[in-house]
């Protein structure tokens, strides 16, 4: 069965310019917390990553925007894995506005596990598996359906 991660997230005075709207790379942070939560929640946290001696790198990211969010908004931030490369992990981000459901932003971040030397290193089987739970095919990529 195909999953979405969940995080609900408010937005705060501090993420937002003189009119109140979310700035637009505030985005990118809120992609941040959401796929850190969705590791949290498979068991793929600090620890463990350091155990194995190995961390993730940012390789690439975007964000296209529909919408704005203002202060003091609730607001879903859907995630899930479009495609697991043998080192990589390409996260899709949704974030909508939870009152009326409105999308605001579709982006991707490209995440490479690397070594303590910074060079790639496959993902083990292991956290392939735990990864493979919000596995969705990237048939859906192109419009972003959550």
């Amino acid at each position: 069965m195909e999953q979405r991660h969940i995080t609900r997230l408010r937005v705060r005075l501090s993420e937002t310019d003189t009119l109140g709207i979310v700035y637009y790379g505030q985005y990118f942070v809120y992609f941040d917390v959401a796929r850190l939560e969705l590791l949290r929640e498979l068991g793929i946290t600090s620890d463990y990553l350091q155990r194995l001696g190995l961390h993730f790198v940012a390789a690439e990211a975007s964000c296209r925007y529909y919408g704005s969010a203002r202060f003091d908004e609730l607001l879903q931030v859907k995630t899930w894995i479009s495609k697991l490369g043998n080192s990589s992990i390409r996260y899709e981000h949704v974030i909508e506005r939870e009152n009326d459901g409105q999308r605001l932003v579709h982006g991707f971040v490209v995440d490479v596990l690397v070594d303590a030397n910074g060079r790639p290193v496959s993902l083990p089987a292991e956290m392939r598996e735990k990864l493979s739970k919000y596995l969705v095919p990237q048939r859906e990529e192109a419009g972003a359906t959550a």
